[in-house]
């Protein structure tokens, strides 16, 4: 791997079926979809918390028993960053157990992983509708005087969206992990306090660390467990894609794909070239050129041509979202 890559950064456009793909607080007889509001209208949305749930699903499959540990009834993980690679990719916060009350000791790590809620971009007044589910188990016997229906209906709101997504990998810390250190020097025996600072520690090698990120650019490719899928299957993969190598850890590329705000399926393809001629500073240079690639399935947005055009002014390569991320992996990998 480069030693001077700092961040892998991408952000998609991923458009859904007919579902609901993270419920919110809901009542005894509505299961609702996650909302916010914006500009007097309500749109969908799927929490970070369960974004990173789907992707760690989709690295756990690929993985052995003992290289990802399950929380525990607390919801605390094992911390083991050199054997568990989701407590390396994605941190940990658990509490070392003392012999004596008010002596425990909190152990945390902050995730390299960065990730987005899923903001959905197209309003819901426009997209949403009502579903009814039943849940009666067979067999269940309504005594005389109830309400069937009261009993077992349930509505279910279900969408079609556009959903954007962004994720941010701090390259440098997957697989290490900060610690404090003393500066040694003549102004030390000087000083009344010691000077202190801090470095990273290896917990892995340099091709475990690669074989880690590859995972998670595996898992973006794949992920799909994610909720009420048993009957309204859809696919949540990056359907639009921007993938940038960074030299330089920003969040700036997070920017580049809006819609228009108009209701539409629009790209602003102005806010793409000047977001794109923005972050080109912080990538890496890969065959003289920029390491950006995009990823485009047709039908997704309606102006696509507009958006290619814009790409291939910018030098930017345009691929399938899967290939892209293939790219990406292969300089990953290879160097």
């Amino acid at each position: 791997m480069r030693q001077d890559m700092r961040a892998i950064q991408l952000v998609w456009l991923s458009r859904t079926g007919l579902t609901n793909l993270n419920s919110g607080e809901g009542g005894s007889n509505l299961v609702d979809i996650k909302k916010f509001r914006y500009g007097g209208q309500e749109f969908p949305y799927v929490s970070g918390q369960a974004m990173r749930f789907y992707l760690k699903e989709a690295i756990r499959r690929h993985l052995k028993p003992e290289e990802a540990c399950v929380p525990d009834e607390q919801g605390e993980t094992c911390g083991r960053i050199a054997e568990c690679v989701l407590c390396d990719l994605f941190g940990f916060m658990w509490t070392e157990r003392a012999e004596r009350r008010g002596e425990g000791r909190s152990h945390v790590r902050t995730s390299p992983v960065k990730v987005s809620p899923a903001i959905g971009l197209q309003p819901l007044d426009a997209t949403m509708t009502m579903d009814f589910l039943t849940r009666r188990p067979r067999g269940t016997i309504i005594e005389a005087g109830e309400e069937e229906e009261a009993r077992s209906i349930v509505n279910v709101e279900l969408a079609v969206n556009i959903y954007k997504v962004g994720i941010c990998v701090d390259v440098m810390r997957v697989g290490r992990e900060e610690e404090l250190i003393d500066l040694v020097g003549a102004e030390k025996a000087r000083r009344r306090f010691p000077i202190r600072s801090v470095q990273l520690r290896d917990y892995v090698d340099e091709s475990e660390r690669v074989r880690r990120i590859a995972l998670l650019l595996d898992a973006i490719k794949d992920f799909s467990d994610y909720s009420k899928q048993a009957r309204l299957l859809t696919d949540f993969t990056p359907d639009f894609l921007l993938i940038a190598l960074q030299n330089n850890y920003s969040h700036r590329l997070q920017k580049a794909i809006e819609l228009q705000g108009d209701g539409t399926a629009r790209v602003n393809v102005e806010r793409l070239r000047q977001i794109i001629a923005e972050a080109k500073e912080d990538m890496l240079i890969v065959d003289n050129k920029p390491a950006l690639w995009a990823g485009i399935i047709d039908g997704i947005v309606e102006n696509a041509e507009e958006v290619r055009q814009a790409l291939e002014e910018a030098g930017v390569p345009i691929l399938t979202p899967r290939e892209a991320i293939n790219a990406v992996k292969r300089i990953l990998e290879s160097a």
